[in-house]
Parts: structure tokens; C-alpha cells; sequence
């Protein structure tokens, strides 16, 4: 038997039995050489067609399956409160490597790509900026604090 008589068999099974998770991964994976994807998107569905091929439909636990398919991700807990220590050190490393490459300096750029980055899209868009600008607020206020402090340990 070839393969081609194989893969219309298994189209004839799906069409007789819809709703069979095993079959439809089956016929992706059996049919996906013959298609124009990316190789990476042809190892996806062999391995995901594997997967679910070894899976126990009866007793297996279907979220771990989904976390094994890439269908869902667990993402950490949006933080209470933003790490004003974090956000300006991170911040002032951002900004200095944009200026380093000749880019210009924006707040609110920087701003979304913190959020992007660590943050992963999650929180409000505009609390980050405000929390380095009380960050940098409070630096600043640091910075006179010491300065005034040397003056008085240094007696003048």
C-alpha cells in the first residue's frame, strides 16, 4: 500500500469519525511533507502529532498535554507594585545603550519596552512611566542628600 493510499484512507476515516484528536494529528502530520511550510513549522506538527499520539485521551491530563503543544503558557504573576530600584537601573541601562548607538532618548519608548520586556505586556501601559519618574525623582533626591552630607563631613 502507499503512502498516498495511506493518507486518503486516514482522510476517509476523519470524514467518517469527526472529532477524533488522534486522527486529524495523523493526517497533518501525514500529509504535511507534501505542503510549502517552513521546516520549523513541519517539525512543529510531526511532534505535536506525536505527542498526542501517545497520549491517553481516557485518563491523561489534558492540560499538561496543552502546555506540551504550546497551546497554553503559564505567565507570572503581574507584580503589586513596580521596583522602583529595578526600573531606574534598567531604565538608565536602556537609555545609555540608545544613546551609545546614536538613538534618541525617549522616556516613552523606553517605557513600553520595560513593559514589553520584564513586564510582558501586562500592567497598565502608563504606570510604568510614572514609576521611573518617581524612581528618577527619588534618586535625585538621594544624589542632594549625599552631596549635602559630604559638605558636612568634609566641613565646609
Amino acid at each position: 500500500m502507499t503512502e498516498n493510499s495511506n493518507l486518503d484512507q486516514l482522510a476517509e476515516a476523519a470524514e467518517r469519525d469527526t472529532g477524533d484528536a488522534k486522527k486529524a494529528w495523523r493526517l497533518l502530520a501525514g500529509s504535511i511533507d507534501a505542503t510549502d511550510l517552513p521546516i520549523w513549522v513541519k517539525e512543529y506538527v510531526l511532534n505535536s502529532a506525536a505527542a498526542v499520539d501517545e497520549f491517553d485521551m481516557v485518563h491523561g491530563d489534558q492540560a499538561a498535554l496543552a502546555h506540551q503543544l504550546g497551546f497554553y503558557q503559564e505567565h507570572d504573576p503581574v507584580p503589586v507594585g513596580y521596583d522602583l530600584d529595578h526600573i531606574f537601573e534598567w531604565f538608565t541601562d536602556r537609555m545609555m545603550t540608545d544613546a551609545e548607538e546614536g538613538r534618541k532618548i525617549n522616556v516613552s519608548r523606553t517605557s513600553r519596552e520595560y513593559r514589553e520586556e520584564v513586564m510582558k505586556a501586562r500592567g497598565q501601559p502608563d504606570g510604568v512611566r510614572k514609576a521611573y519618574e518617581k524612581a528618577r525623582k527619588r534618586f535625585e533626591g538621594q544624589q542632594r542628600s549625599d552631596l549635602a552630607l559630604a559638605k558636612l563631613l568634609s566641613g565646609a
